[in-house]
């Protein structure tokens, strides 16, 4: 069963419509009723709140006056807990105003402490400000002796030199964080297996400079750094607040309602190899998918009540609905601090589990990890419950740490509202008390059944030969611990120990795993070590040796890494595809042969082995046809990637030239195999702002030989006497051909007694044709097209400047009507990157104005009591299942959000009408115009490297090398269709209405 139900996304703006403006109609003594302050529960009843499953308990392990707003922590070597208390929230820089550079609330000294447990009851007693006179902390990691503390718009290191636990060294270590929005700040610092400190970007970017050096824009990535040279690298990610590492050095972030992702692709991968597409890096891997619903305990605050139920209704409907009914609660709306538990304390089938807060729920909910080819999947652990739930509304579990003692620590901030203030209305505003809790905050401990606290070492006072020891432990924090000490130290007389416990059959492979990476880092990494991991049983340990295999690589080596192939785990496979890009190109040509030698790959295994290829695509190209694959849809695709690599690498038609010869050379006979592989070759042509069909207007042999080929290609298309599947696989070829050749087909096939199927494909050939003489003959046989055909030939006349303009000139003398495009199509043309069609197609296609909008909805909505949810389905299958899917049906274009069906109708009324009134960033559409005048338009799902994807409807994904774009431009609306009533009636837009409120999710284990 699919799991990844979704309700119909119908605009972007469903996933959160900001406030409408009051219209009066609530008085002040009004709104002071409806909005009664919740009170905060004192730490002394704290607990009574709290439903914890599976017979685990909750210990509050410090609390106010103690701490205050914790949202991250760490656990030094002597295990006391640093805490980065974030005061300021939710106050931020004026977003409209960003050039305010300090916040506007009133309580913004934000600071470090230090908690310390001086009896070991496991109640934290001591409390010592560490560091303040900071802003906006975020986040704290300890290193040698002090912490780095991320605090936006800098990152700092502080240290206590002189014994009091304050800090007295303090050095700005960078600057330039962006402080735009205060949910979008760089956060959660966290030590990799590599001895590097790992940080979410966050959503705000901003340029990062050292020692005035400029070290570049963080916009949608990630970073980590060395601590000891402070060199700053870039990584994959650019998502909200939180990230986390499992034991094996997985890592996983969060955002809003996707609630948990798996970063597969590296940064430094994806920037090795610019043109290879390997879509988002990034995979949702929640079962349910990213919007999971979730089991809150605790009442929704009265102001969101009355928040929702005005953005429900227009003022002279506003009591039309109760107002629990439009309450938009039951999904994951503000996931957060995502965890994998990693300790000592609990039961095995607990060790790997995801944790991830909903700060607006109230809530901890949690995953069972498990592999899933190169990624993971998440399943809900707990069943129609959360893990943790409170009826405390004050209750915001924004973060987790797993401690020293094996357990998981939750940190509460502990704030009557969590909301951004610009979602709240300024009459509701004038309510509340925003920054209500600045003073408050909690930190609980996560107690398993029957447990007995441990006696906490302190690693700190250890020698290092005694270090060694706990990189064998259970315990993640105390194999950290000891390594990040023994880096610190840098102490060479361990070495020989800590080779010794790698090579020990009886360590563990995590002990192992930490030998590994601390040999790497101190440059004592040993051929046997490497060896070693290789003759594991574990799979694990092989992913770790192929990263560490390039200066022992040799012919003895990579035939016992070819050896793995054929029984290895996907995640193998996928290491060593991305590890042989390092390898001396003999080494790397077996690696990717034994690689392709298998009959299945995972998903993301080819397109790892294509950013492994480097600058030699076209003799390793060579190396493949002559090694004779069989045919598989696997290798076949990743062949034909390498083509289109090649080409685009040659640059000289020569090389081009010396490809399609090795091409001929192995097609001999084999005329369709051939033509689809000059389709890659077209492919990696364009990326050079050239096309097949320009190519071969050259008079050279080759170029003759593969014209007389098309020729013929083009005489068996329009062979009536031909079978229809000769006909349209030959037509299919056509668009390679340049236009001499193809240019009578469409008089040809575009007549009424042509079977519509070679039609159709007769109009996608010349719409993927790329020349723009296609606008005459598809405009000449418009009039007599079904109005499929015409759906097609408008898309066909939307890819270029040229031809969008012939499509407002057909319009303007009603060739074309209006009603012959969808609403899509009209959206592209009024999003048009060239002034003259966008300002044409506002006159042709969009007569209404925004202020319209208010009328066209008042139409609809007399008819929104009278939806039929079962004829409903079928107006979504028709209209927009292009770019919406629910269950198997559709595409995944537009957002993805189940919490759709909790909206009130008069929500999906005003979003499907007024797409644009609250469109979301992240489903704005943008242009992009290639180098050969194609226009290709979409919304960004991916921005790597220099790769470029958008999507499109019907799911298409297009990826563009930034080298081959001409100009780029965001559009300024969501990708929702504007004018959706030209296509859709108020019966029918009230019957898909009713079929999306119908929805209900699904239990993910069914």
């Amino acid at each position: 069963m699919n799991h990844r139900w979704c309700a119909l996304a119908l605009a972007a703006v469903i996933s959160g419509l900001l406030p409408c403006i009051s219209n009066g109609d609530d008085s002040e003594a009004s709104l002071a009723e409806r909005l009664p302050r919740l009170p905060p529960v004192e730490p002394v009843d704290a607990l009574a709140t709290f439903t914890v499953q599976n017979g685990f308990q909750l210990e509050l392990a410090a609390h106010e006056p103690l701490v205050a707003d914790p949202v991250d922590a760490c656990f030094d070597a002597q295990g006391r807990m640093y805490v980065a208390e974030f005061h300021g929230y939710p106050y931020s820089s004026e977003v409209r105003e960003p050039q305010q550079p300090e916040p506007i609330g009133k309580h913004n000294a934000c600071l470090v402490r230090l908690l310390e447990d001086t009896d070991q009851d496991g109640v934290f007693d001591r409390s010592v400000v560490f560091a303040d006179d900071i802003s906006w902390v975020t986040s704290v990691c300890c290193f040698d002796g002090g912490v780095f503390v991320l605090a936006p718009e800098h990152l700092y290191y502080f240290r206590d030199t002189d014994g009091d636990d304050v800090a007295d060294e303090r050095t700005v270590v960078c600057s330039g964080f962006s402080r735009f929005n205060v949910q979008g700040l760089a956060n959660n610092m966290k030590w990799g297996l590599d001895g590097r400190i790992y940080a979410t970007g966050g959503t705000n970017g901003g340029e990062l400079t050292r020692d005035g050096e400029a070290i570049g824009d963080l916009r949608g990535r990630d970073f980590s750094f060395d601590p000891w040279t402070m060199e700053f690298r870039w990584e994959t990610g650019g998502r909200q607040f939180g990230h986390c590492f499992d034991d094996w050095g997985h890592r996983f972030v969060c955002s809003n309602s996707n609630h948990i992702q798996q970063v597969v692709f590296p940064f430094d991968v994806l920037e090795r190899a610019p043109g290879v597409n390997v879509g988002d890096p990034v995979w949702s891997i929640a079962e349910e998918g990213p919007a999971a619903p979730v089991f809150r305990q605790s009442p929704p605050e009265p102001w969101r009540i009355v928040r929702t139920e005005r953005r429900a209704n227009d003022p002279e409907y506003r009591d039309r609905l109760p107002a629990t009914e439009l309450v938009p609660i039951g999904f994951f709306t503000s996931a957060t601090g995502v965890t994998i538990y990693r300790g000592d304390a609990y039961a095995e089938r607990y060790r790997g589990n995801a944790f991830i807060g909903d700060v607006g729920g109230n809530l901890v909910h949690r995953k069972v990890v498990g592999s899933n080819g190169i990624a993971f999947n998440a399943i809900r652990a707990d069943l129609g419950v959360e893990f943790i739930t409170s009826t405390d509304t004050w209750f915001r579990p924004v973060n987790f740490v797993n401690g020293p003692d094996g357990c998981l620590y939750i940190l509460d901030m502990y704030r009557e509202t969590i909301e951004h203030p610009y979602s709240v209305p300024e009459d509701i505003k004038a309510h509340l008390d925003l920054e209500s809790g600045f003073d408050r905050g909690r930190i609980y401990r996560l107690l398993p059944p029957d447990w007995q606290r441990p006696e906490i070492p302190n690693l700190q006072a250890m020698a290092s030969g005694e270090l060694v020891q706990h990189l064998d432990s259970r315990n993640a924090w105390h194999r950290e611990t000891a390594q990040r000490l023994i880096l610190e130290r840098g102490d060479e007389s361990i070495i020989p120990q800590i080779g010794a416990l790698l090579l020990d059959p009886a360590s563990s492979s995590l002990g192992k795993l930490h030998c590994l990476e601390i040999l790497a880092r101190l440059d004592a990494l040993q051929r046997a070590h490497v060896e070693s991991l290789l003759a594991s049983t574990d799979p694990r340990l092989h992913c770790f040796a192929l990263r560490h295999l390039t200066p022992f690589v040799d012919e003895a080596l990579i035939s016992t890494v070819t050896g793995l192939c054929p029984a290895a785990d996907p995640e193998v496979l996928f290491e060593m595809a991305i590890a042989c890009g390092g390898w001396p190109a003999q080494f790397r040509d077996q690696a990717l042969l034994s690689i392709l030698e298998r009959d299945m790959l995972a998903p993301g295994i080819a397109e790892a082995l294509l950013t492994s290829v480097g600058a030699e695509t076209e003799s390793l190209l060579g190396f493949l046809l002559a090694a004779d694959l069989t045919a598989s849809e696997t290798r076949s695709r990743f062949i034909e990637q390498l083509i289109a690599l090649a080409v685009a690498d040659s640059i000289e038609s020569e090389g081009t030239q010396r490809i399609l010869s090795v091409l001929l050379s192995k097609s001999t006979g084999q005329t369709d195999t051939f033509l689809g592989r000059l389709s890659s070759v077209d492919q990696g042509l364009r990326r050079r702002g050239e096309s097949m069909a320009q190519f071969l207007q050259q008079d050279d042999e080759i170029c003759t030989f593969i014209r007389g080929m098309l020729e013929q290609q083009n005489s068996l298309a329009c062979n009536a006497s031909q079978t229809l599947e000769k006909r349209l696989g030959a037509i299919r070829h056509l668009r390679l051909a340049p236009w001499d050749i193809v240019s009578e087909l469409p008089s040809e096939v575009l007549q009424p007694a042509i079977p519509g199927e070679l039609q159709a494909a007769c109009i996608a050939t010349l719409g993927a044709h790329p020349s723009d003489e296609i606008v005459e003959p598809l405009l000449d046989a418009f009039p007599a097209m079904s109005p499929e055909l015409r759906q097609l030939a408008v898309d066909a006349l939307l890819g270029s400047r040229a031809r969008q303009e012939g499509l407002i000139a057909a319009i303007q003398q009603e060739i074309v009507r209006p009603g012959d495009l969808s609403a899509e199509q009209r959206q592209q043309l009024v999003s048009s990157p060239h002034d003259v069609v966008r300002d044409a197609a506002a006159v042709l296609l969009m007569p209404t104005t925004s202020e319209d909008r208010v009328e066209i909805i008042a139409t609809y909505r007399l008819t929104l009591d009278a939806g039929d949810a079962a004829r409903g389905l079928e107006v979504f299958r028709k209209n927009c299942s292009q770019c919406h899917r629910v269950g198997d049906a559709g595409h995944i274009v537009g957002p993805d959000l189940v919490s759709v069906s909790n909206k009130s109708a008069e929500d999906l009324l005003t979003a499907v009408l007024d797409p644009n009134r609250e469109a979301q960033a992240n489903f704005t559409s943008y242009s992009a115009v290639t180098l050969d005048g194609q226009i290709v338009t979409g919304i960004i799902v991916a921005d790597v490297g220099n790769t470029l994807t958008l999507r499109q409807a019907e799911g298409k994904e297009v990826a563009l090398a930034r080298s081959e774009i001409e100009e780029f431009r965001s559009n300024g609306v969501s990708l929702m269709p504007f004018g959706l009533e030209r296509q859709l009636s108020p019966q029918d837009l009230a019957d898909v209405i009713a079929w999306i409120r119908d929805l209900r999710p699904m239990d993910p284990m069914d």
